[in-house]
């Protein structure tokens, strides 16, 4: 497969997430590389660094950042406790699997196992290229799972994680940013040029749709009513109802890059992103009111820690804010952790 140059791919992202970011538009040199090679250090504020995705079973919560920073909680977030991982390279996705099993993906093609709820962590994986981060990691079962990334990247295993086969996820080489499980097990990933792919049969092949928008996505929603969002830059939300056949835009009302969403336990949609944006939904994803942080702090994962409170997970690292603020003029106090 011929690859694009990173040059000249960029947009202009604001700096809060450039680092994160920077890994789909940049090749990584000598120095990065050589952090995979080391474990990450303790840091006494690692719970104010960048971090970048965030996962959960119970009240158990795995959090993942810049330099390999692993954050791990027994009580939904009360309490915090930095792990030590055989990487200081940054990690961007985590995902927790039937409890024990926790996967975290990241720069230089890096994938992470754990098999103790996030203890401990052995590496199960590193790319051969440095320029081929890996963005987004997903499993159907302790068995079989995926993670995908930079130029197409596609890395897929049916044994744990203890081998991993290198798959084609779009012969265009477009970044693979998000991927997704809908509720009747269709598989879905968005990424760069409004790249919007389908696997009907858990991943062994992938069609691709049609797309509402040209620039890159970078998140994505598959609702239990069988509708999904896909969202990205400059505030771009699409909705569709015919499985990716056709596509709605969705006024957001606002120019920030959206990055991540959650679908509440209540069927309340928050989409988030940066400038410390979020856009909630309760009817479904066709229209969604826009609140902001006080302190517009870039968001890029979030979490439900009950009724009442969200996660948010991003630059600054970890902030609690109300999970409920509905009306026009609602107020939004913040729990910086």
């Amino acid at each position: 497969m011929s690859r694009p140059k990173a040059a000249g791919r960029s947009e202009v992202i604001p700096a809060c997430f450039a680092l994160w970011l920077a890994a789909t538009h940049t090749v990584a040199g000598p120095a990065q590389t050589a952090l995979a090679d080391e474990w990450a250090e303790p840091m006494p504020l690692v719970e104010a660094s960048l971090l970048l995705d965030a996962d959960s079973h119970g009240s158990r919560i795995i959090v993942v950042g810049e330099r390999g920073h692993v954050l791990t909680s027994n009580d939904r977030g009360a309490h915090w406790q930095q792990v030590t991982v055989p990487t200081r390279s940054t990690l961007t996705a985590v995902r927790i699997v039937g409890g024990d099993h926790a996967w975290a993906a990241g720069h230089d093609g890096l994938i992470l196992h754990s098999d103790d709820g996030g203890f401990s962590w052995t590496r199960q994986h590193r790319s051969q290229e440095p320029d081929r981060p890996l963005l987004d990691v997903w499993f159907a079962d302790p068995r079989r799972g995926m993670a995908i990334g930079a130029y197409g990247l596609l890395l897929s295993t049916e044994d744990g994680g203890r081998t991993w086969r290198d798959d084609l996820g779009n012969d265009e080489g477009a970044h693979a940013n998000a991927i997704a499980e809908a509720p009747d097990g269709s598989l879905y990933i968005a990424g760069e040029f409004g790249s919007i792919l389908r696997s009907d049969d858990r991943g062994r092949s992938w069609q691709r749709l049609p797309s509402p928008y040209h620039g890159s996505l970078f998140g994505l929603l598959a609702l239990q009513d069988g509708s999904i969002l896909v969202f990205g830059l400059r505030g771009h939300l699409f909705r569709s109802e015919d499985r990716g056949s056709t596509w709605q835009r969705i006024e957001t009302g606002t120019a920030a890059t959206l990055l991540t969403g959650l679908v509440r336990a209540d069927g309340g949609i928050v989409i988030a992103g940066l400038n410390g944006v979020l856009m909630l939904s309760d009817d479904g994803g066709r229209r969604f009111q826009r609140r902001h942080l006080p302190d517009r702090r870039g968001i890029a994962a979030l979490l439900e820690l009950g009724s009442d409170q969200l996660l948010a997970v991003g630059d600054g690292g970890l902030t609690r804010i109300p999970a409920r603020t509905s009306g026009a003029k609602a107020s939004m106090t913040v729990d910086a952790r």
